[in-house]
């Protein structure tokens, strides 16, 4: 039983302390067999999976399909830019290794402090990438409670199960919220994100890239050609 694939996303916001209480993830998902359990663990700095008080190691089991994800968020003593090792070790002891990056916290406009975005993930509408995003709760009469979000091309909001080109999800308690985006094909997508109970109609434009399937695409190249052109010339 051995890692079939491994994919990571990339430039997730740090955490800083005293700055923003937004918390940003990178998100490795790993495709393999059904109900095969991996070894994971990340080193650097001070990341950590699921939470800043998260371990550094655990097991990771994937489903019966084979896929399992994990995310990982970094806390840094101050905004610049971070590393962590991702490590995944199967069955058969083959280990795998991930350099994430993580991207200091973006000043955004109006009323949206600071944002970051992980993007890199595969095309297909399996993984997604994500933009974090602080809200100013302070310079109102009342906090902001919802944030709206659009996409360009094929891109897709996803809240939960549901996946639209726009959606309305609330703001986390801290201020902070997560847009997940997912596309069935390679691209650049651009997020629209505003906020619906400001009188000041900020707008945070933030773009998104997915890589392409490597397994549609070898799928792909694998089918038959057919030749369908009536004038082609053929060899007698």
């Amino acid at each position: 039983m051995t890692i079939a694939s491994l994919v990571a996303t990339g430039g997730a916001p740090v955490s800083v302390s005293g700055i923003s209480p937004l918390t940003g993830f990178n998100t490795v998902w790993i495709s393999g067999d059904g109900g095969e359990v991996i070894r994971i663990a990340v080193g650097g700095g001070q990341a950590r999976f699921d939470d800043l008080n998260g371990d550094t190691s655990k097991t990771l089991i994937l489903d019966a399909d084979g896929q399992g994800s994990a995310r990982i968020c970094f806390k840094a003593s101050a905004n610049g830019p971070g590393a962590a090792v991702f490590t995944a070790i199967d069955a058969s002891q083959t280990q795998w290794r991930r350099v994430l990056s993580f991207a200091p916290l973006v000043p955004g406009p109006g009323k949206f402090l600071w944002y970051g975005v992980a993007t890199g993930a595969r095309a297909g509408g399996a993984q997604y990438g994500s933009v974090f995003v602080a809200i100013d709760q302070d310079t109102d009469p009342w906090a902001m409670f919802q944030v709206a979000s659009r996409a360009t091309g094929t891109g897709r909001i996803l809240v939960g199960d549901a996946i639209g080109d726009g959606k309305i999800q609330p703001i986390g308690a801290d201020g902070c919220a997560e847009i997940r985006l997912v596309d069935q094909v390679p691209e650049a997508v651009t997020a629209r994100l505003s906020l619906p109970q400001s009188a000041d109609g900020e707008v945070l434009f933030v773009n998104c890239h997915f890589i392409a399937n490597w397994d549609l695409a070898n799928t792909l190249a694998r089918l038959p050609r057919v030749q369908t052109a009536a004038w082609e010339e053929r060899p007698c």
